[in-house]
């Protein structure tokens, strides 16, 4: 039991930053303005689904792509750190604001709930490479991979009920935290994913420099 929880609680905390629910609500809230609000919550519970779907998937069947591939899952640590620490000091730097071309260009798929919406959107390239790091590198039939497949499991669940409970409830949300209210979130979550991404980068080389 400890083992499930300790990998449900470490899971949900390399997720919840990338994943980034509450700095992603106002920009779903803005391409989903032109529907009905029974229909933005239809697509919130949607995007929530599918991205539970996706990573689980991905954390089932990664380390066998990972092994066709050839490519170790340090490996991939070390590039998804990197692509989070470039994810995140993009999010210090940005301009929150769509423009009027990035809009349109995704208005123009509504109704599309995977994709742009699901992926790259919500669960991007970031999120898939921390759930290909959280693949075990011990036989899944051990009993300890068991446990910690189940941990993440319920980790990413909880991840991608947060973005489901942020996307429903993002008219409250953004009407009740003002604009400041947004910006600090998305930077406290900018911050965070940071120092995940130096953490995640400087394990998964650790182990590559024991191995030689």
């Amino acid at each position: 039991m400890t083992v499930i929880l300790s990998s449900a609680f470490l899971a949900f905390f390399k997720l919840f930053p990338i994943l980034n629910p509450p700095a992603m609500s106002p920009v779903f809230y803005e391409i989903t303005a032109g529907v009905t609000d029974r229909q933005r919550n239809l697509i919130a519970f949607d995007v929530s689904r599918y991205t539970f779907f996706l990573l689980v998937s991905l954390l089932l069947i990664g380390g066998w792509l990972l092994k066709i591939l050839g490519v170790s899952i340090d490996m991939i640590g070390i590039a998804g750190g990197m692509l989070l620490f470039h994810t995140a000091w993009a999010m210090l730097n940005r301009n929150d604001r769509l423009t009027h071309s990035q809009k349109q260009e995704i208005e123009s798929v509504l109704g599309k709930e995977f994709f742009p919406l699901t992926m790259p959107m919500t669960a991007g390239p970031g999120a898939i490479a921390v759930t290909l790091a959280m693949v075990p590198s011990s036989s899944i039939l051990e009993k300890a991979s068991i446990f910690h497949v189940i941990g993440t499991c319920i980790g990413i669940a909880i991840a991608a009920a947060t973005v489901w409970v942020f996307y429903r409830f993002s008219g409250a949300f953004i009407s009740r935290l003002g604009e400041n209210g947004k910006a600090t979130i998305g930077q406290i979550s900018a911050f965070l994913l940071l120092a995940i991404g130096i953490q995640l980068t400087w394990k998964s080389l650790s182990n590559l420099i024991r191995t030689l």
